[in-house]
């Protein structure tokens, strides 16, 4: 048998008939390290953090989810759990090998990261580009049953509009998060940006006017 971990000798080991349930985690949890924002950085890692959400899960089950080798997700769990982002919440003795069920430290994660990462609009573009492939993947997936709603419009608003534009959307997000998990219900998922335009899409000013 495997040896455990000071981290996890204090857990129970289940027997087969018991079922691993989802614990209540913490609601919040501030990022706000490089470490835990690289170990973030990798799809694969967010994809893990996606799915131990919603429930508890092993190497072998995660790998066979996303297609991987339960050594690669491994590693990928190791990352996280020294991170802080991810732990282990139960075993199980299987063959011999103890199976550990990780899930995440918390339910929502904010972020409180270095001044060049945010005025660089990094965290922006990296939340957004996660979206692009996640929305990929869900069409591949479920085709016309994807896309609930989506939009891009644009809008020529003043500072003030749009601030109080940005408060009602991170009400809208906060309203979400705090949504319960239906045991019988589906993952959605929700991105949201309010941006200043890029400078081409600009007032045209016209020199020649006099």
């Amino acid at each position: 048998m495997a040896d455990l971990t000071p981290e996890t000798e204090t857990l129970p080991i289940l027997p087969d008939n018991v079922p691993v349930t989802m614990p209540d985690l913490p609601v919040r949890l501030t990022i706000n390290s490089l470490e835990q924002f690289k170990a973030m950085s990798d799809p694969v890692r967010m994809r893990i953090l996606r799915i131990i959400r919603h429930q508890p899960a092993t190497a072998k089950q995660l790998a066979e989810r996303l297609g991987a080798t339960p050594g690669a997700i491994g590693y990928h769990l190791h990352v996280l759990e020294a991170a802080g982002l991810a732990q282990v919440v139960a075993l199980r003795v299987t063959r011999g090998i103890i199976a550990r069920y990780y899930t995440r430290t918390a339910r929502i994660f904010m972020y409180d990261m270095p001044q060049e990462l945010t005025e660089a609009g990094l965290l922006s573009l990296k939340f957004l580009t996660d979206a692009r492939d996640e929305l990929a993947d869900a069409f591949l997936d479920y085709k016309e049953d994807a896309d609930i709603f989506s939009g891009f419009p644009h809008a020529r608003i003043s500072r003030e509009k749009a601030e109080a534009f940005a408060a009602q959307l991170k009400d809208l997000i906060e309203n979400f998060l705090q949504e319960p998990d239906d045991p019988e219900g589906e993952v959605y998922g929700i991105s949201i940006a309010l941006f200043k335009a890029p400078a081409w899409q600009g007032l045209i000013k016209d020199k020649d006017t006099k």
